[in-house]
Protein backbone atom coordinates (compact mmCIF):
# COMPACT_ATOMS: atom_id res chain seq x y z
CA UNK A 1 0.00 0.00 0.00
CA UNK A 2 1.30 3.44 -0.92
CA UNK A 3 1.84 6.16 1.67
CA UNK A 4 0.97 9.40 -0.11
CA UNK A 5 1.91 13.04 0.27
CA UNK A 6 -0.61 15.75 1.09
CA UNK A 7 -0.81 16.89 -2.54
CA UNK A 8 -1.29 13.32 -3.74
CA UNK A 9 -4.14 12.79 -1.28
CA UNK A 10 -5.83 15.94 -2.52
CA UNK A 11 -5.36 14.79 -6.12
CA UNK A 12 -6.91 11.40 -5.32
CA UNK A 13 -9.91 13.09 -3.68
CA UNK A 14 -10.36 15.34 -6.70
CA UNK A 15 -10.05 12.44 -9.14
CA UNK A 16 -12.74 10.57 -7.21
CA UNK A 17 -15.00 13.64 -7.40
CA UNK A 18 -14.39 14.16 -11.12
CA UNK A 19 -14.57 10.47 -12.10
CA UNK A 20 -17.84 9.80 -10.29
CA UNK A 21 -19.30 13.25 -10.95
CA UNK A 22 -20.00 13.75 -7.27
CA UNK A 23 -19.61 16.90 -5.18
CA UNK A 24 -16.95 17.41 -2.54
CA UNK A 25 -19.82 17.49 -0.04
CA UNK A 26 -20.87 14.00 -1.11
CA UNK A 27 -17.30 12.75 -0.70
CA UNK A 28 -17.24 14.35 2.75
CA UNK A 29 -20.44 12.58 3.71
CA UNK A 30 -18.96 9.33 2.41
CA UNK A 31 -15.99 9.83 4.76
CA UNK A 32 -18.32 10.54 7.68
CA UNK A 33 -20.37 7.45 6.82
CA UNK A 34 -17.25 5.27 6.96
CA UNK A 35 -16.51 6.64 10.46
CA UNK A 36 -20.13 6.11 11.50
CA UNK A 37 -20.07 2.47 10.34
CA UNK A 38 -16.78 1.86 12.14
CA UNK A 39 -18.23 3.18 15.40
CA UNK A 40 -21.30 0.97 15.08
CA UNK A 41 -19.22 -2.13 14.37
CA UNK A 42 -16.87 -1.49 17.30
CA UNK A 43 -18.53 -3.09 20.31
CA UNK A 44 -16.75 -0.90 22.83
CA UNK A 45 -18.88 2.08 21.77
CA UNK A 46 -22.31 2.16 23.44
CA UNK A 47 -23.76 4.59 20.94
CA UNK A 48 -27.19 5.06 22.50
CA UNK A 49 -25.98 5.04 26.11
CA UNK A 50 -22.82 7.16 26.23
CA UNK A 51 -23.02 10.76 24.91
CA UNK A 52 -20.81 12.10 22.14
CA UNK A 53 -19.01 15.44 22.07
CA UNK A 54 -17.92 16.69 18.64
CA UNK A 55 -15.20 19.34 18.39
CA UNK A 56 -15.35 20.80 14.90
CA UNK A 57 -13.01 23.21 13.15
CA UNK A 58 -14.10 25.51 10.31
CA UNK A 59 -12.60 23.55 7.42
CA UNK A 60 -13.31 20.27 5.66
CA UNK A 61 -12.21 18.19 8.64
CA UNK A 62 -14.79 20.07 10.67
CA UNK A 63 -17.32 19.34 7.94
CA UNK A 64 -16.54 15.62 8.33
CA UNK A 65 -17.20 15.92 12.05
CA UNK A 66 -20.51 17.74 11.59
CA UNK A 67 -21.70 15.18 9.04
CA UNK A 68 -20.79 12.37 11.48
CA UNK A 69 -22.59 14.19 14.30
CA UNK A 70 -25.78 14.31 12.22
CA UNK A 71 -25.59 10.56 11.48
CA UNK A 72 -25.05 9.69 15.13
CA UNK A 73 -27.93 11.98 16.13
CA UNK A 74 -30.36 10.25 13.79
CA UNK A 75 -29.19 6.87 15.06
CA UNK A 76 -30.26 7.88 18.55
CA UNK A 77 -27.02 9.08 20.12
CA UNK A 78 -26.89 12.06 22.44
CA UNK A 79 -24.77 14.67 20.67
CA UNK A 80 -23.21 17.99 21.64
CA UNK A 81 -21.34 19.99 18.99
CA UNK A 82 -18.72 22.67 19.65
CA UNK A 83 -17.34 24.81 16.84
CA UNK A 84 -13.70 25.55 17.69
CA UNK A 85 -13.37 28.96 16.03
CA UNK A 86 -9.59 29.14 15.65
CA UNK A 87 -9.79 30.53 12.13
CA UNK A 88 -12.23 32.93 10.48
CA UNK A 89 -11.93 31.06 7.21
CA UNK A 90 -14.79 28.63 6.52
CA UNK A 91 -15.09 25.95 3.85
CA UNK A 92 -18.38 25.80 1.96
CA UNK A 93 -18.88 22.17 2.98
CA UNK A 94 -18.45 23.09 6.63
CA UNK A 95 -21.07 25.86 6.33
CA UNK A 96 -23.56 23.53 4.64
CA UNK A 97 -23.17 20.88 7.33
CA UNK A 98 -23.33 23.49 10.07
CA UNK A 99 -26.66 24.69 8.68
CA UNK A 100 -27.98 21.12 8.82
CA UNK A 101 -26.88 20.78 12.46
CA UNK A 102 -28.82 23.94 13.33
CA UNK A 103 -31.84 22.87 11.28
CA UNK A 104 -32.14 19.55 13.11
CA UNK A 105 -31.81 21.20 16.52
CA UNK A 106 -28.60 19.44 17.52
CA UNK A 107 -27.03 21.36 20.46
CA UNK A 108 -24.23 23.58 19.12
CA UNK A 109 -21.92 26.11 20.75
CA UNK A 110 -19.11 28.21 19.36
CA UNK A 111 -15.81 28.53 21.26
CA UNK A 112 -13.84 31.68 20.45
CA UNK A 113 -10.43 32.75 21.65
CA UNK A 114 -10.63 34.10 25.19
CA UNK A 115 -13.87 32.26 26.07
CA UNK A 116 -14.11 30.28 29.26
CA UNK A 117 -13.63 26.62 28.47
CA UNK A 118 -16.94 24.71 28.35
CA UNK A 119 -17.75 22.09 30.96
CA UNK A 120 -17.30 18.80 29.14
CA UNK A 121 -18.40 15.49 30.64
CA UNK A 122 -15.40 13.15 30.69
CA UNK A 123 -17.81 10.19 30.68
CA UNK A 124 -18.43 10.97 26.99
CA UNK A 125 -16.87 9.92 23.71
CA UNK A 126 -15.00 12.82 22.12
CA UNK A 127 -14.78 13.22 18.34
CA UNK A 128 -11.87 15.41 17.26
CA UNK A 129 -12.55 17.09 13.90
CA UNK A 130 -10.75 20.40 14.43
CA UNK A 131 -7.82 20.24 11.99
CA UNK A 132 -7.18 17.96 9.04
CA UNK A 133 -4.10 16.76 7.20
CA UNK A 134 -3.39 20.20 5.70
CA UNK A 135 -2.71 21.85 9.07
CA UNK A 136 0.92 23.04 9.26
CA UNK A 137 1.22 25.93 11.74
CA UNK A 138 1.50 26.20 15.52
CA UNK A 139 -1.50 27.43 17.47
CA UNK A 140 -1.35 30.23 20.04
CA UNK A 141 -1.19 29.98 23.83
CA UNK A 142 -4.97 30.08 24.39
CA UNK A 143 -5.68 27.19 22.04
CA UNK A 144 -2.76 25.19 23.40
CA UNK A 145 -4.33 25.59 26.83
CA UNK A 146 -7.64 24.41 25.40
CA UNK A 147 -6.02 21.33 23.82
CA UNK A 148 -4.29 20.63 27.14
CA UNK A 149 -7.67 20.92 28.86
CA UNK A 150 -9.09 18.37 26.40
CA UNK A 151 -6.18 15.96 26.85
CA UNK A 152 -6.40 16.13 30.63
CA UNK A 153 -10.10 15.22 30.64
CA UNK A 154 -9.46 11.52 29.98
CA UNK A 155 -12.66 10.93 28.00
CA UNK A 156 -14.03 7.42 27.52
CA UNK A 157 -12.49 7.48 24.04
CA UNK A 158 -11.11 10.18 21.76
CA UNK A 159 -11.66 9.59 18.03
CA UNK A 160 -9.65 11.79 15.68
CA UNK A 161 -10.87 12.02 12.11
CA UNK A 162 -8.14 11.42 9.52
CA UNK A 163 -5.32 12.76 11.75
CA UNK A 164 -5.14 14.04 15.35
CA UNK A 165 -5.69 17.80 15.35
CA UNK A 166 -2.43 19.72 15.61
CA UNK A 167 -0.26 16.93 14.21
CA UNK A 168 1.67 18.00 11.12
CA UNK A 169 1.52 15.48 8.30
CA UNK A 170 4.71 16.33 6.44
CA UNK A 171 7.08 18.05 8.83
CA UNK A 172 8.21 17.76 12.41
CA UNK A 173 7.56 20.10 15.30
CA UNK A 174 8.70 19.54 18.83
CA UNK A 175 5.86 21.41 20.56
CA UNK A 176 3.45 18.62 21.48
CA UNK A 177 1.23 20.87 23.63
CA UNK A 178 -0.82 21.74 20.55
CA UNK A 179 -1.82 18.17 19.59
CA UNK A 180 -4.95 16.29 20.58
CA UNK A 181 -4.27 12.88 22.14
CA UNK A 182 -6.44 10.34 20.35
CA UNK A 183 -7.23 6.84 21.54
CA UNK A 184 -8.26 6.02 17.95
CA UNK A 185 -7.49 7.73 14.66
CA UNK A 186 -9.86 6.96 11.77
CA UNK A 187 -7.93 7.82 8.64
CA UNK A 188 -9.02 7.59 5.02
CA UNK A 189 -7.67 5.26 2.29
CA UNK A 190 -3.96 5.40 3.18
CA UNK A 191 -1.91 5.68 6.38
CA UNK A 192 -0.17 8.97 7.11
CA UNK A 193 3.60 9.03 7.59
CA UNK A 194 3.60 10.37 11.21
CA UNK A 195 1.59 7.31 12.29
CA UNK A 196 4.82 5.30 12.13
CA UNK A 197 6.86 7.59 14.40
CA UNK A 198 7.52 6.61 18.03
CA UNK A 199 7.31 10.25 19.17
CA UNK A 200 3.66 10.47 18.11
CA UNK A 201 2.49 7.15 19.55
CA UNK A 202 0.62 8.77 22.46
CA UNK A 203 -1.19 11.14 20.10
CA UNK A 204 -2.24 8.85 17.26
CA UNK A 205 -3.37 5.92 19.41
CA UNK A 206 -4.70 2.94 17.46
CA UNK A 207 -5.35 3.83 13.86
CA UNK A 208 -7.70 2.36 11.30
CA UNK A 209 -7.77 2.84 7.53
CA UNK A 210 -11.29 3.46 6.21
CA UNK A 211 -12.33 3.15 2.57
CA UNK A 212 -14.03 6.15 0.96
CA UNK A 213 -14.03 4.87 -2.60
CA UNK A 214 -10.83 6.13 -4.18
CA UNK A 215 -10.20 4.72 -7.66
CA UNK A 216 -7.52 2.01 -7.76
CA UNK A 217 -6.44 2.83 -11.32
CA UNK A 218 -5.51 6.37 -10.27
CA UNK A 219 -3.64 5.12 -7.19
CA UNK A 220 -1.61 2.68 -9.26
CA UNK A 221 -0.28 5.51 -11.41
CA UNK A 222 0.90 7.57 -8.44
CA UNK A 223 4.64 7.55 -7.78
CA UNK A 224 5.77 7.46 -4.15
CA UNK A 225 8.85 6.58 -2.10
CA UNK A 226 6.99 5.34 0.99
CA UNK A 227 5.02 2.11 1.29
CA UNK A 228 3.03 0.19 3.91
CA UNK A 229 3.51 -3.60 3.85
CA UNK A 230 0.06 -5.21 3.88
CA UNK A 231 -1.21 -8.70 3.06
CA UNK A 232 -1.79 -7.85 -0.62
CA UNK A 233 1.88 -6.97 -0.94
CA UNK A 234 2.86 -10.35 0.51
CA UNK A 235 0.45 -12.28 -1.73
CA UNK A 236 2.19 -10.72 -4.73
CA UNK A 237 5.64 -11.79 -3.47
CA UNK A 238 5.15 -15.33 -2.14
CA UNK A 239 6.31 -18.13 -4.41
CA UNK A 240 4.44 -21.40 -4.84
CA UNK A 241 6.47 -24.57 -4.38
CA UNK A 242 6.51 -26.95 -7.34
CA UNK A 243 5.47 -30.57 -6.94
CA UNK A 244 8.69 -32.04 -8.35
CA UNK A 245 11.10 -29.70 -6.60
CA UNK A 246 13.91 -30.90 -4.33
CA UNK A 247 16.09 -29.41 -1.58
CA UNK A 248 18.52 -27.99 -4.11
CA UNK A 249 15.75 -25.75 -5.43
CA UNK A 250 15.49 -23.97 -2.07
CA UNK A 251 19.10 -23.03 -1.58
CA UNK A 252 22.00 -23.62 0.77
CA UNK A 253 22.57 -20.94 3.36
CA UNK A 254 25.03 -20.50 6.18
CA UNK A 255 24.76 -18.74 9.54
CA UNK A 256 28.05 -17.49 10.95
CA UNK A 257 28.18 -16.54 14.60
CA UNK A 258 28.31 -17.65 18.19
CA UNK A 259 30.95 -17.44 20.89
CA UNK A 260 31.32 -19.03 24.31
CA UNK A 261 27.97 -18.74 26.13
CA UNK A 262 26.11 -17.36 23.09
CA UNK A 263 25.25 -20.43 21.02
CA UNK A 264 21.57 -19.84 21.71
CA UNK A 265 21.60 -17.00 19.19
CA UNK A 266 22.80 -19.33 16.45
CA UNK A 267 20.24 -21.99 17.39
CA UNK A 268 17.39 -19.48 17.24
CA UNK A 269 18.54 -18.10 13.91
CA UNK A 270 19.07 -21.56 12.44
CA UNK A 271 15.69 -22.88 13.63
CA UNK A 272 13.96 -19.86 12.14
CA UNK A 273 15.79 -20.38 8.86
CA UNK A 274 14.68 -24.01 8.70
CA UNK A 275 11.08 -23.12 9.52
CA UNK A 276 11.09 -20.49 6.74
CA UNK A 277 11.78 -23.09 4.07
CA UNK A 278 15.50 -23.25 3.28
CA UNK A 279 16.64 -26.38 1.43
CA UNK A 280 19.95 -26.94 3.25
CA UNK A 281 21.51 -25.06 6.15
CA UNK A 282 25.04 -24.89 7.50
CA UNK A 283 26.33 -23.03 10.53
CA UNK A 284 29.86 -21.84 11.25
CA UNK A 285 30.66 -21.54 14.97
CA UNK A 286 33.61 -21.76 17.39
CA UNK A 287 34.55 -25.33 18.27
CA UNK A 288 32.77 -25.14 21.64
CA UNK A 289 29.49 -24.96 19.76
CA UNK A 290 29.86 -28.22 17.85
CA UNK A 291 28.06 -30.58 20.25
CA UNK A 292 25.54 -27.92 21.28
CA UNK A 293 24.40 -27.34 17.69
CA UNK A 294 24.48 -31.04 16.72
CA UNK A 295 22.30 -31.96 19.70
CA UNK A 296 19.85 -29.09 19.24
CA UNK A 297 19.56 -29.16 15.44
CA UNK A 298 20.12 -32.51 13.72
CA UNK A 299 18.97 -30.95 10.42
CA UNK A 300 21.94 -28.57 10.33
CA UNK A 301 25.47 -29.09 8.95
CA UNK A 302 27.96 -27.84 11.56
CA UNK A 303 31.31 -26.35 10.58
CA UNK A 304 33.67 -25.13 13.27
CA UNK A 305 36.46 -22.65 13.70
CA UNK A 306 39.88 -23.82 14.93
CA UNK A 307 39.43 -21.71 18.07
CA UNK A 308 37.34 -23.12 20.90
CA UNK A 309 35.58 -20.02 22.24
CA UNK A 310 35.49 -17.49 19.41
CA UNK A 311 35.66 -17.19 15.64
CA UNK A 312 39.14 -16.48 14.31
CA UNK A 313 38.78 -17.31 10.61
CA UNK A 314 35.69 -17.60 8.45
CA UNK A 315 35.53 -20.36 5.86
CA UNK A 316 32.35 -20.95 3.86
CA UNK A 317 31.41 -23.78 1.46
CA UNK A 318 31.63 -23.10 -2.27
CA UNK A 319 27.96 -23.84 -2.95
CA UNK A 320 26.50 -21.25 -0.55
CA UNK A 321 23.61 -19.10 -1.86
CA UNK A 322 23.20 -16.77 1.14
CA UNK A 323 25.04 -15.78 4.31
CA UNK A 324 23.78 -14.56 7.68
CA UNK A 325 26.57 -13.26 9.88
CA UNK A 326 26.85 -11.72 13.35
CA UNK A 327 24.37 -13.43 15.70
CA UNK A 328 26.06 -14.01 19.07
CA UNK A 329 29.46 -13.62 17.39
CA UNK A 330 31.08 -11.37 19.98
CA UNK A 331 33.80 -8.79 19.36
CA UNK A 332 37.02 -10.58 20.22
CA UNK A 333 39.94 -8.86 18.41
CA UNK A 334 40.56 -12.04 16.41
CA UNK A 335 36.87 -12.10 15.44
CA UNK A 336 36.97 -8.48 14.32
CA UNK A 337 39.98 -9.23 12.14
CA UNK A 338 38.29 -12.36 10.77
CA UNK A 339 35.19 -10.36 9.87
CA UNK A 340 37.22 -7.70 8.03
CA UNK A 341 39.11 -10.40 6.12
CA UNK A 342 35.83 -12.12 5.30
CA UNK A 343 34.40 -8.91 3.80
CA UNK A 344 37.44 -8.62 1.54
CA UNK A 345 36.80 -12.17 0.30
CA UNK A 346 33.08 -11.72 -0.47
CA UNK A 347 33.12 -8.11 -1.71
CA UNK A 348 32.79 -9.08 -5.36
CA UNK A 349 31.18 -12.49 -5.01
CA UNK A 350 27.57 -12.91 -6.08
CA UNK A 351 26.33 -14.10 -2.69
CA UNK A 352 23.41 -12.52 -0.86
CA UNK A 353 24.26 -11.54 2.71
CA UNK A 354 22.57 -10.28 5.87
CA UNK A 355 24.63 -8.61 8.61
CA UNK A 356 23.29 -8.46 12.18
CA UNK A 357 24.15 -8.06 15.87
CA UNK A 358 27.88 -8.15 16.69
CA UNK A 359 28.85 -7.84 13.03
CA UNK A 360 26.99 -4.51 13.06
CA UNK A 361 28.83 -3.49 16.21
CA UNK A 362 32.15 -4.26 14.55
CA UNK A 363 31.09 -2.12 11.59
CA UNK A 364 30.18 0.77 13.90
CA UNK A 365 33.68 0.62 15.44
CA UNK A 366 35.34 0.46 12.03
CA UNK A 367 33.12 2.47 9.71
CA UNK A 368 35.57 2.11 6.85
CA UNK A 369 34.45 -1.53 6.60
CA UNK A 370 31.07 -0.33 5.30
CA UNK A 371 32.81 0.25 1.96
CA UNK A 372 33.61 -3.47 1.77
CA UNK A 373 29.99 -4.60 1.99
CA UNK A 374 28.84 -6.34 -1.19
CA UNK A 375 26.16 -4.51 -3.14
CA UNK A 376 22.63 -5.21 -1.83
CA UNK A 377 23.84 -6.46 1.55
CA UNK A 378 21.10 -6.35 4.20
CA UNK A 379 21.82 -4.70 7.57
CA UNK A 380 19.37 -5.34 10.43
CA UNK A 381 20.08 -2.90 13.29
CA UNK A 382 17.84 -2.09 16.22
CA UNK A 383 17.70 1.66 17.04
CA UNK A 384 20.78 1.65 19.32
CA UNK A 385 22.83 -0.21 16.73
CA UNK A 386 21.67 2.20 14.06
CA UNK A 387 22.65 5.12 16.29
CA UNK A 388 26.14 3.67 16.62
CA UNK A 389 26.37 3.43 12.83
CA UNK A 390 25.09 6.89 11.86
CA UNK A 391 25.10 9.07 14.98
CA UNK A 392 22.24 10.95 16.67
CA UNK A 393 19.09 12.37 15.10
CA UNK A 394 16.90 15.23 16.30
CA UNK A 395 13.52 13.80 15.28
CA UNK A 396 11.91 10.95 13.39
CA UNK A 397 12.00 12.74 10.04
CA UNK A 398 15.76 13.16 10.35
CA UNK A 399 16.05 9.49 11.32
CA UNK A 400 14.35 8.55 8.04
CA UNK A 401 16.74 10.80 6.14
CA UNK A 402 19.73 9.06 7.77
CA UNK A 403 18.22 5.69 6.98
CA UNK A 404 17.81 6.55 3.30
CA UNK A 405 21.24 8.14 3.13
CA UNK A 406 22.93 5.03 4.48
CA UNK A 407 21.15 2.74 2.01
CA UNK A 408 21.86 4.98 -0.95
CA UNK A 409 25.50 5.66 0.00
CA UNK A 410 26.53 2.02 0.53
CA UNK A 411 23.95 0.42 -1.83
CA UNK A 412 22.53 -1.61 1.04
CA UNK A 413 19.14 -2.52 2.42
CA UNK A 414 18.69 -1.42 6.03
CA UNK A 415 16.06 -3.09 8.20
CA UNK A 416 15.54 -0.81 11.20
CA UNK A 417 13.76 -2.98 13.75
CA UNK A 418 10.95 -1.55 15.87
CA UNK A 419 7.19 -1.24 16.28
CA UNK A 420 6.83 -0.63 12.53
CA UNK A 421 10.07 -2.11 11.26
CA UNK A 422 11.33 0.12 8.44
CA UNK A 423 13.12 -1.17 5.35
CA UNK A 424 15.17 1.31 3.34
CA UNK A 425 16.39 0.42 -0.14
CA UNK A 426 19.39 1.53 -2.23
CA UNK A 427 17.05 3.64 -4.39
CA UNK A 428 15.69 5.56 -1.39
CA UNK A 429 12.33 3.81 -0.94
CA UNK A 430 10.97 3.11 2.54
CA UNK A 431 8.72 0.21 3.54
CA UNK A 432 6.89 0.22 6.89
CA UNK A 433 5.77 -3.12 8.34
CA UNK A 434 2.20 -3.72 9.50
CA UNK A 435 2.67 -6.79 11.72
CA UNK A 436 4.21 -7.38 15.14
CA UNK A 437 3.51 -6.45 18.75
CA UNK A 438 5.34 -5.26 21.90
CA UNK A 439 5.61 -8.83 23.18
CA UNK A 440 8.31 -9.41 20.57
CA UNK A 441 10.64 -7.03 22.40
CA UNK A 442 12.59 -9.96 23.82
CA UNK A 443 16.16 -11.20 23.54
CA UNK A 444 16.57 -13.42 20.49
CA UNK A 445 13.76 -11.92 18.42
CA UNK A 446 16.27 -10.25 16.11
CA UNK A 447 18.19 -13.52 15.71
CA UNK A 448 14.96 -15.13 14.53
CA UNK A 449 14.43 -12.37 11.95
CA UNK A 450 17.98 -12.78 10.63
CA UNK A 451 17.44 -16.50 10.10
CA UNK A 452 14.15 -15.92 8.33
CA UNK A 453 15.52 -13.31 5.92
CA UNK A 454 18.61 -15.41 5.20
CA UNK A 455 16.37 -18.38 4.43
CA UNK A 456 14.37 -16.36 1.92
CA UNK A 457 17.56 -15.10 0.28
CA UNK A 458 18.74 -18.70 -0.08
CA UNK A 459 15.48 -19.65 -1.77
CA UNK A 460 16.01 -17.09 -4.49
CA UNK A 461 13.94 -14.18 -3.26
CA UNK A 462 15.57 -10.85 -4.08
CA UNK A 463 17.07 -8.87 -1.18
CA UNK A 464 14.16 -6.44 -1.32
CA UNK A 465 11.49 -9.16 -1.32
CA UNK A 466 13.36 -11.11 1.36
CA UNK A 467 13.30 -8.07 3.64
CA UNK A 468 9.63 -7.32 3.01
CA UNK A 469 8.43 -10.90 3.39
CA UNK A 470 10.79 -11.62 6.28
CA UNK A 471 9.69 -8.74 8.50
CA UNK A 472 6.01 -9.35 7.70
CA UNK A 473 6.15 -13.09 8.49
CA UNK A 474 8.25 -12.45 11.60
CA UNK A 475 5.70 -9.98 12.94
CA UNK A 476 2.76 -12.16 11.92
CA UNK A 477 4.21 -15.18 13.72
CA UNK A 478 4.65 -12.98 16.78
CA UNK A 479 1.05 -11.78 16.53
CA UNK A 480 -0.26 -15.35 16.35
CA UNK A 481 1.91 -16.34 19.33
CA UNK A 482 0.76 -13.37 21.41
CA UNK A 483 -2.92 -14.19 20.83
CA UNK A 484 -2.37 -17.70 22.12
CA UNK A 485 -0.03 -16.86 24.99
CA UNK A 486 -0.12 -13.06 25.69
CA UNK A 487 2.39 -10.36 24.83
CA UNK A 488 4.07 -10.69 28.22
CA UNK A 489 4.74 -14.42 28.03
CA UNK A 490 5.91 -15.04 24.48
CA UNK A 491 9.60 -15.74 23.95
CA UNK A 492 11.63 -15.86 20.75
CA UNK A 493 11.16 -19.61 20.40
CA UNK A 494 7.40 -19.02 20.31
CA UNK A 495 7.86 -16.81 17.25
CA UNK A 496 9.70 -19.68 15.53
CA UNK A 497 7.02 -22.16 16.54
CA UNK A 498 4.36 -20.05 14.82
CA UNK A 499 6.17 -19.37 11.54
CA UNK A 500 4.22 -22.25 10.01
CA UNK A 501 0.91 -20.69 11.06
CA UNK A 502 2.08 -17.39 9.57
CA UNK A 503 2.74 -19.10 6.23
CA UNK A 504 -0.73 -20.65 6.37
CA UNK A 505 -2.27 -17.20 6.76
CA UNK A 506 -0.53 -15.83 3.65
CA UNK A 507 -1.31 -18.85 1.49
CA UNK A 508 -4.20 -18.10 -0.84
Amino acid sequence: MKILSLNQIRSADQYCIDYESISSLELMNRAAKSCFNWILKNRRFQVRKVPFIVLSGNGNNGGDGLSLAKMLYFYGAKISVYIVNISNQFSNEFLINKEKILRYGIPLQVICEGDKFPLLDKESYLIDAIFGIGFNRLINKYWKSFFHYINEKKFQSVLSIDIPSGLFMEKNHDDFTGIIKATHTLTFQVPKLPFFFPSYENYVGKWEILNIGWKSDFLQKMQTKNFYIDDQCIYAIKKTRKKFSHKGDYGHGIIIGGNHGMMGSVILSAKASLRTGIGKLSVYVPYCGYEIIQNALPEVIVKTDMKKHWISDIVIPADINAIGIGVGMGKHPKTEYAFASFLLKVKYKNISMIVDADALNILSNQLELLNLLPKNTILTPHPKEFYRLVGPWKNDYQKLDLLKKMSMTYKTFVVLKGAHTIISTPCGDLYFNSTGNPGMSKAGSGDVLTGMIMSLLSQGYSPKKSCIMGVYLHGLAGDIASKKLSEESIISSDIINHIGSAFQKITI
